[in-house]
């Protein structure tokens, strides 16, 4: 088994905070963790609107 890189290392523990807060309904902190993972994976940040 190939170990993951750290920075997809960081990008799967962010899975857990991204769907509590959604399933708690915390849309800002479901926002912000969105947007760190895009910024992770050099994705383009959604603008608000």
């Amino acid at each position: 088994m190939v170990e993951p890189s750290p920075r997809a290392a960081v990008v799967a523990s962010l899975a857990g905070p991204l769907s509590r807060a959604v399933a708690l309904g915390d849309e800002e902190a479901a926002r912000v963790v969105h947007e760190a993972i895009g910024q992770l994976l050099g994705l383009p940040v959604a603008l608000e609107g």
